[in-house]
């Protein structure tokens, strides 16, 4: 059913109504498994004493600052994405896109999210929603390209962005049972995809298909290729520095519990590192030589339960210096005393003040702070019992706000 899927929703040989049935069946099923399409499954079970917007501590300092989150929003029964104030939780402006149009896989419309948008000065974003599009500053749709788009979106170099995606060519799929991430660059002009790499064809291609690779796997559940590499973020190095080149690549590939430093002009792996971070997700580029890495430390993904997943009973963010080859954990403090626990997915920045933005997917909440202490979080409360699930939100400071052309300034 799956395979009949994947050969009608990538051939012209059959349409109509025909082409429709076979399609609502072949998807039933996974369709549950993956959304449970009879409940909605962006609307999660929430535990949270939390009011809806921003909840302010006493060591609140006035911030100037914004948030552009992807979240549910019950009221319109669609995933939306908003851009928010966070001194007075002020929406400065909204994307409502119409879903029925973005809704390539034909999926429920309650399981249809914009991931990880990135917004334009002239007030277009670009999100995946399991293809890649760009709309306008009114959620009209300015190009959409059929690859296949999962997990993070990063600016690179220029006009360009990188994303997560499955290899086009089913050789390595076929050949090796395996699920083929590949890494792809795409102009945010044109949609044009510029470039593309298979990681599996990367580590093998480095000498990194022996010891433990074969190992630190676990299954898909619908189609049981093996998911060697996971990759869930790409982060574009975009300055030179001693230990990176601009045009290099970081990498996360959580299922190896790896982040590497990958070089696309001469199809090199510069630098990885194993752990100690388990499952991980998100790495940034802080400074010309430390980078930060959102560890979710679960010992089992699949796993919905926290207790006895997470070995320390919260995530860490870590920080990796190139230039003292040391790891070190400053924000233990904040991530225990605030319960930040999402077992999958998950993003943190660190500002330049010291002070650490953090969304804890899974939850659907945001966590601001220092090394020690929560600023502020916030949540989507759709009731008593239940907040929105959000995905992947982006901060945005002051400055930053200001070079958005499309808002008036007050």
């Amino acid at each position: 059913m799956g395979a009949t899927r994947y050969v009608l929703l990538n051939s012209t040989r059959m349409d109509g109504y025909p082409k429709k049935a076979i399609i609502f069946l072949s998807t039933f099923l996974s369709n549950i498994y993956d959304y449970d399409e009879l409940t909605k499954p962006l609307e999660i079970n929430s535990t949270l004493k939390l009011h809806n917007g921003f909840n302010y501590s006493n060591y609140y300092k006035k911030s100037n600052d914004y948030v552009l989150v992807s979240s549910w929003d019950h009221l319109l029964e669609q995933s939306i994405v908003k851009l928010v104030r966070i001194r007075d939780g002020a929406i400065m402006h909204k994307w409502v896109v119409d879903i029925d149009q973005i809704n390539q896989a034909h999926l429920s419309r309650n399981s249809i999210k914009l991931m990880h948008p990135s917004l334009f000065s002239d007030g277009s974003l670009l999100f995946g929603s399991e293809n890649l599009y760009k709309v306008n500053k009114d959620s009209k749709i300015v190009w959409w390209s059929d690859a296949y788009c999962h997990h993070s979106i990063e600016k690179g170099i220029g006009n360009n962005y990188w994303f997560c995606s499955f290899n086009s060519s089913t050789k390595n799929a076929k050949k090796y049972q395996i699920v083929d991430d590949v890494i792809k660059e795409v102009s945010a002009i044109t949609g044009k995809i510029l470039f593309e790499k298979s990681v599996f064809e990367i580590l093998m291609a480095n000498g990194y298909g022996r010891g433990n690779f074969f190992i630190n796997a676990e299954e898909n559940p619908i189609s049981t290729a093996m998911d060697y590499v996971h990759l869930n973020d790409i982060q574009p190095v975009l300055t030179d520095s001693k230990y990176w080149k601009k045009g290099d690549l970081f990498l996360s590939l959580r299922n190896q519990n790896m982040v590497m430093l990958y070089r696309p002009s001469t199809n090199k792996i510069i630098w990885s590192q194993n752990g100690p971070w388990l499952r991980q997700h998100d790495v940034d580029i802080l400074d010309s030589t430390r980078i930060g890495i959102f560890g979710n430390n679960v010992i089992d993904p699949q796993n919905s339960d926290k207790t006895g997943v997470l070995i320390d009973g919260h995530n860490n963010q870590y920080i990796y210096d190139f230039s003292k080859n040391l790891i070190t954990t400053p924000y233990e403090q904040l991530f225990k005393s605030s319960k930040i626990g999402t077992i999958s997915e998950g993003l943190s920045r660190i500002l330049e003040d010291g002070t650490i933005f953090i969304e804890e997917t899974n939850q659907g909440r945001i966590v601001f702070g220092d090394q020690n202490h929560e600023m502020w979080s916030y949540i989507d409360r759709i009731d008593k019992n239940k907040v929105s699930r959000l995905s992947w939100s982006t901060y945005i400071t002051e400055s930053e706000f200001k070079t958005l052309d499309f808002i008036k300034k007050k």
